[in-house]
């Protein structure tokens, strides 16, 4: 019988496995070890967040992104290309001692307080608690004007690592924000005629350390916070793009604010595409970046059963109701990353969450633990 399951293997499972580590729990952390990084995003490209506050959390803080410039001799610089990211995580895995299980879980149940798992190769385990830390995969949005095109003509930013097949190609990137600019931003640079349309009457540019920091800083405060204060975090992230993407776009890459797609139409190996302002398009391909819509619902390894015991936000029924520590209505099971965002508040959608995580979440599952063996 383990003492915890964590299902996700990127920044937000490897810190939890970090900390099961240290305590000397019995676990096992299933996934890809930073897939969504390494295959399903540009690796010519950066990370959003200043490199002085990606590093993961381990239970002593010493295997910063600091330490690993200085034993490795990789230099760090703001912003931070994402394979050197990809690098320190695959450090940080090794430095703390991690052993992955690289297999996906494709079912969860839960029965008299013990959760049992099934990864793809059907091997069973049996766990006192379970951690998901899937970030976003499962969840990314195409409009419903946008779906059952065919893949060639109409795809989601996320699953591109490059974007050279579309050199001498004509594309239009729809969206406002950070993945939209980097896409655009990439296809230009491959060698693609591109243009961005979006509903924004211009570039919204945002990000900075004061940010950062005030971002990270809700994060340990959000839960205690009224209703009506919350209420101003909650819902999809806004739209916005980080200054250093501005000289990768701008002057570079046509621009059509103030739009709206009304309507998409496949023309033999083409896209049509019309626009409120009276326009046509026609393009080889349309890449949507409309982001992510979190909801538990589409996790692929929920069934009905267990689905239906988790208690839900008020008004919110994407998102789990969670307690301080992350548990939800049932007992041993945790969330992490995105899908706690709307308890504990938008910190959580980002790396800037790792610590507070990590941190709360493993506490919490010892003193448990602690006090069972009080009880028996």
């Amino acid at each position: 019988m383990l003492d915890v399951i964590i299902i996700g293997s990127g920044p937000f499972g490897i810190s939890l496995a970090a900390h099961a580590v240290s305590n000397n729990l019995q676990y096992k952390i299933f996934g890809y070890p930073m897939d969504f990084w390494k295959n399903t995003m540009p690796q010519d490209m950066f990370i959003r967040t200043p490199h002085d506050f990606v590093s993961f959390s381990d239970a002593k803080d010493e295997l910063t992104i600091h330490k690993f410039s200085d034993e490795t001799g990789v230099q760090l610089v703001t912003p931070l290309p994402r394979p050197i990211f990809v690098q320190y995580a695959s450090w940080f895995a090794e430095k703390a001692g991690i052993t992955f299980t690289t297999e996906l879980v494709t079912s969860v149940s839960y029965k008299k307080g013990v959760y049992k798992v099934i990864s793809e190769t059907g091997d069973i385990h049996q766990g006192k608690n379970v951690i998901v830390a899937t970030g976003v995969q499962h969840y990314k949005h195409l409009p419903d004007f946008l779906r059952g095109f065919p893949e060639h003509l109409v795809s989601h930013t996320t699953g591109y690592t490059d974007f050279s097949q579309f050199k001498g190609k004509k594309v239009v990137v729809l969206g406002s924000g950070q993945s939209a600019w980097e896409a655009a931003g990439l296809l230009h640079k491959d060698g693609a005629y591109v243009e961005l349309v979006y509903r924004r009457y211009g570039a919204n540019y945002a990000g900075g350390v004061a940010d950062e920091i005030e971002l990270r800083d809700l994060g340990e405060v959000f839960y205690t916070l009224p209703t009506e204060m919350k209420k101003q975090a909650w819902g999809q992230s806004p739209g916005s793009v980080a200054h250093f993407l501005k000289p990768y776009v701008d002057g570079l890459v046509p621009e059509t604010g103030n739009v709206q797609v009304t309507s998409v139409k496949e023309m033999g190996d083409t896209v049509e595409l019309s626009l409120s302002d009276g326009t046509v398009r026609h393009v080889d391909h349309l890449i949507a970046a409309t982001g992510f819509h979190i909801n538990m619902d589409n996790s692929p390894f929920f069934k009905n059963d267990i689905l239906s015991l988790i208690e839900r936000e008020e008004g919110y029924t994407q998102f789990p109701k969670l307690n301080e520590s992350f548990e939800s209505s049932v007992p041993g099971l945790y969330f992490a990353g995105p899908l706690s965002s709307h308890s504990h508040g938008p910190t959580f959608r980002f790396i800037l969450g790792l610590r507070k995580t990590a941190f709360t979440i493993i506490p919490a599952i010892m003193q448990k633990m602690e006090k069972s063996l009080v009880t028996n």
